[in-house]
């Protein structure tokens, strides 16, 4: 079973308990799977898919890591450095790293 499928299941789970302690703890054990997902989404420095279920520190946290100020916004993020033009990106997008800067690839 894979850490999404495990997420889905327990936030399952944590819909069903009729105790507050089980919801609870169901709850917090799909968040930390999340959590892992999304740390392992952007383990690699030179790119990052930004999905839906992406924590959105691990977004910002991978372009401040590579200079750049990034917002989350209502559709996505936008990233800027210096005076260069701001970049939205959304969910289905890959930020590359070529060494010197971000790019955008944008989901077929």
């Amino acid at each position: 079973m894979t850490l999404a499928e495990l997420a889905t299941e327990y936030e399952t789970e944590s819909q069903r308990a009729i105790r507050t302690d089980t919801r609870a703890t169901a709850h917090n054990t799909a968040e930390l799977f999340r959590r892992m997902l999304s740390n392992r989404d952007a383990a690699n420095p030179n790119r990052i898919t930004i999905r839906y279920r992406t924590h959105l520190d691990v977004v910002l946290r991978w372009c401040r890591q590579h200079g750049y100020r990034a917002t989350a916004a209502v559709g996505g993020f936008t990233l800027q450095r210096g005076h260069e033009p701001v970049l939205v990106a959304q969910p289905g997008n890959t930020l590359t790293w070529n060494g010197h800067h971000i790019t955008i690839e944008e989901q077929p």
